[in-house]
């Protein structure tokens, strides 16, 4: 017989967005919280395995990216807040968006106008032309480029992990080493089944939120609920530039996306917290949303394609330009000079023999429907549940913040009931969600 626990909230899932909601809950909500997380330790895989940027809001359109944009830039302020008072890394050296082709610059001027709207300050960015690019960051080549100045590089694996800290220090029980395999809604809430190595538990809720990444839209489906949607993982990977490369690069060096209906993010050079210097990454098609690896296992790729629904995965197998793209960025997985050859496009002189081998990989989870990539995270709700989907970049930056919107949503719509309105005005990050939505 497993064991059962009850409380009035479960969230599924110990990634960055899930340790903040737990986090803020804990701070605002009068019952019992638990979190359930399949690893040992929160933050053990999407929110470890990314680029460790915080991203500045400059590169999403106001209109389009609304809660994306308000999220990173409200979040800004409460990761640093966070990093200076735990002694968490901060290093802002900022990020140049590079114009590779010469329509790129029209990007590049849009961005400035996005920047200002989504709230940053004029001062917080600049625009070079041809020759400022030259002047100011010689090794780097194109027709123009966005500077973000305050870009930070930080490690979102220790972000998450202290979040997740200062939760359970606030009363929340972390239920580690457990997948959720079952979920049923009853009239009274959510039932839930779990296993892990040490065993099966059931678990009751009043009221459950979905944030488990790659796993989300399985657990939706398994409730009934997302049917429309179907999700690819994309894995990407990233090479190490060794210490013979000699150029020194002052910020993360990113270029104007190619093909901005897909999710195919161009290479980019990223300098990381803790002195690694990194190329990538590519959006490989795979199987899971944990596969790190780089050996294709056509067969379970095969199969993932065939699960429900099919058609929105049909009509992008049929897009001739989705295939070639797809072999294409295999290739730049599979051969660190086919990743060489993509940078060089922007960093001429980085040759293939300063690669030094593979760095960090990660899977992003990307929902499709019949349209096709779906462009905004998606609040898919029940009596009992909220399930959130398609919650990638720039997801770990705007996590706080869409915490709190995710909060906020519950309590308006009757969901949930908290201590008071002020209490999350009044959090660890003092902010008042209804200013920011």
């Amino acid at each position: 017989m497993p064991d059962r626990k009850e409380f009035d909230i479960v969230i599924i899932g110990a990634g960055v967005l899930g340790s903040a909601i737990a986090y803020e809950l804990s701070l605002a909500f009068p019952g019992k919280i638990a979190v359930i997380e399949k690893e040992e330790t929160a933050g053990k895989h999407t929110s470890s395995r990314n680029t460790g940027v915080i991203h500045r809001p400059f590169y999403l359109d106001p209109q389009k990216k609304r809660i994306f944009a308000e999220s990173s830039q409200v979040s800004f302020g409460m990761w640093k807040s966070l990093a200076e008072k735990h002694g968490l890394p901060w290093m802002e050296n900022g990020t140049l968006e590079i114009a590779t082709r010469e329509d790129d610059m029209k990007s590049v001027e849009s961005y400035s106008k996005w920047a200002i709207s989504n709230g940053m300050r004029e001062e917080e960015f600049r625009i070079f032309d041809h020759q400022g690019l030259s002047q100011y960051e010689p090794l780097v080549q194109g027709y123009g480029a966005f500077l973000s100045v305050t870009d930070a590089c930080v490690s979102f694996g220790a972000f998450t992990g202290k979040i997740m800290e200062l939760a359970v220090a606030s009363g929340i029980e972390f239920i580690a080493g457990y997948s959720v395999t079952d979920a049923v809604e009853t009239p009274d809430g959510i039932l839930m089944k779990a296993s892990g190595p040490k065993g099966e538990v059931e678990v009751i809720a009043g009221f459950m939120v979905n944030c488990s990444g790659g796993d989300s839209l399985s657990i939706a489906h398994r409730m009934h609920l997302a049917k429309k949607y179907a999700v690819l993982h994309f894995r990407g990977d990233y090479w190490v530039v060794g210490d013979s490369y000699p150029g020194r690069m002052r910020h993360n060096i990113y270029t104007v996306p190619k093909h901005k209906k897909f999710p195919f993010l161009d290479p980019h050079f990223i300098l990381r917290q803790d002195g690694r210097r990194e190329l990538g990454p590519n959006a490989a098609l795979v199987a899971t949303p944990y596969d790190y690896s780089d050996q294709h296992d056509s067969g379970s790729l095969f199969l993932k394609l065939l699960e429900r629904p099919t058609l929105p995965k049909l009509k992008l197998l049929t897009n001739s330009e989705f295939i070639s793209l797809v072999r294409s960025e295999w290739k730049s997985s599979r051969s660190m000079d086919e990743m060489a050859r993509r940078v060089r496009e922007f960093i001429p002189g980085l040759e293939t023999s300063y690669i030094t081998g593979r760095g960090l990989s990660g899977v992003r989870n990307s929902l499709i429907d019949s349209s096709g990539f779906v462009p905004e995270a998606v609040l898919e709700q029940s009596d009992h549940s909220l399930h959130i989907l398609n919650y990638n970049s720039p997801g770990a930056t705007g996590a706080p913040a869409f915490a709190l919107y995710a909060i906020s949503t519950l309590k308006d719509s009757g969901k949930i009931s908290l201590r008071s309105s002020a209490k999350l005005e009044s959090s660890s990050w003092a902010r008042e969600i209804s200013s920011l939505f």
